[in-house]
């Protein structure tokens, strides 16, 4: 790898031409890429864990030089820029919150991934690195996937709420989602060279069934049903729509018929969409959530261009709450609801201008890499709207991760362009693109 030979010009191709690190630099640099690549198995499985190592890879990112990459990429990157853009905006909200600095400032710190994201970007600029990133995640997800089909078959006489939901390292709802990237994942692997990647389809079949009839997490369908579509229109283009949405209602049907859980849990949901008008019986579910938007986009019109600040929601939604006798809650399960209370049009605009330039960017990428970052925009972008997926420790550091990884092949081939500034069309790019498509 180039990264582990001693020069920092491989590390950010075309950013920095005379400027050499010492030796322990050196060494630094490549224990910050270990522990980003770490980062893939740790973030489904321990949450203490994934904190140490975002804090080593920030660390390792500045002793050893590496946020000179970074700097660079702010220049000549979007998606870097709007990822420190939105948190910088996000860091603003800290000075007219109505809420208290230190409640303010944990709310912040949740939108940590967005800082993370340009860190590393630097670290997984190397194809190597991101294949190894994105198999540690994998790894995570296989030993996750066994656990919850070795709980199925514990007596419920002896299983907690864990067991019986069958989830292993995170709750139900956390676990599907993530799953349904491992779905994914392998079932693009295998759809690239079926003959050689056999397992990789038996891997996907049984990890959409783990999360279709195994666990009972509503946003892991939703997920998954995305992410079906999603490759079907990356494998056939617009030609692939009609057959996906096919796809993900011939499986709905069958899930639907054969799955207890799985019916349910969407019977549920239609119960309680057609209730929530007429029951004032609001303590779960989506009867819930459906008063928490209600709610909370009363409170988004106090304040509708800027909020009410960062960290605020809690607290303007319970003094709310003591007006309506309704129940208090610190997260509308929404995260394009949050972003209005407590960011106001503004948060809300540039949260959404971070994804449509990245999906933008993603032109720049080849094969996997762009496969894997349009696969995580869309699930996110989706995703927001049922859950606050960035307020989430785990999904959004699972975001930061994915996104930074993914779209580190993009920065490396711009760094290059930077450099020899050849046409978009010529074979050198060409190459270049292949070379980073490794991963």
């Amino acid at each position: 790898m180039h990264i582990f030979e001693g020069n920092l010009k491989r590390t950010g191709p075309g950013f920095l031409k005379d400027w050499n690190r010492s030796f322990f630099q050196e060494q630094v640099c490549l224990l910050g890429i270990i522990f980003s690549i770490l980062s893939g198995f740790t973030i489904p499985v321990s949450t203490s864990l994934t904190s140490l190592l975002s804090i080593g890879v920030l660390i390792c990112w500045f002793v050893s030089g590496q946020y000179l990459v970074t700097l660079e990429l702010f220049k000549k990157y979007r998606v870097a820029t709007l990822s420190l853009l939105f948190f910088g905006f996000l860091s603003v909200g800290l000075i007219y919150t109505s809420e208290s600095l230190s409640v303010a400032t944990r709310n912040l710190f949740k939108y940590r991934q967005f800082l993370l994201i340009p860190i590393y970007l630097s670290f997984f600029l190397d194809p190597k690195s991101r294949r190894r990133g994105i198999q540690m995640f994998e790894l995570a997800m296989i030993v996750t996937l066994i656990g919850s089909i070795v709980y199925a078959f514990i007596p419920a006489d002896y299983a907690n709420i864990e067991i019986l939901e069958r989830s292993v390292f995170k709750n139900r709802i956390t676990q599907n989602i993530l799953m349904a990237f491992l779905a994914y994942l392998a079932a693009w692997k295998f759809l690239e060279k079926p003959r050689q990647r056999w397992p990789y389809g038996i891997l996907a079949l049984v990890a959409a069934f783990n999360v279709i009839a195994i666990v009972s997490g509503r946003s892991g369908y939703l997920a998954l049903g995305v992410l079906i579509c999603l490759l079907m229109y990356q494998k056939l283009g617009y030609k692939g729509i009609v057959p996906a949405l096919l796809c993900v209602g011939g499986v709905g049907f069958v899930a639907y018929e054969q799955s207890e859980k799985f019916q349910i849990r969407i019977n549920q949901v239609i119960t309680e969409v057609k209730e929530y008008k007429t029951t004032q019986n609001r303590n779960s579910g989506v009867n819930l959530r459906l008063e928490f938007y209600e709610n909370s986009l009363e409170l988004a019109k106090v304040n509708p261009v800027l909020g009410s600040g960062i960290g605020s929601f809690g607290l303007k939604y319970q003094q709310l709450m003591r007006e309506k006798g309704q129940l208090p809650t610190a997260n509308p399960h929404n995260e394009y609801v949050m972003l209005l209370v407590q960011n106001g049009a503004v948060g809300v605009c540039l949260f959404l201008s971070f994804f449509w330039v990245a999906w933008r960017a993603t032109r720049l990428l080849t094969g996997f890499d762009q496969a894997l970052g349009q696969a995580v925009l869309a699930v996110y972008l989706v995703g927001c709207m049922v859950n606050s997926l960035m307020l989430d420790t785990t999904e959004g550091s699972l975001f930061g991760f994915l996104v930074g990884l993914s779209f580190a092949g993009g920065a490396a081939l711009v760094g290059e362009k930077s450099e020899s500034v050849p046409s978009e069309s010529s074979p050198e790019i060409e190459e270049t693109a292949t070379v980073r498509d490794a991963a």
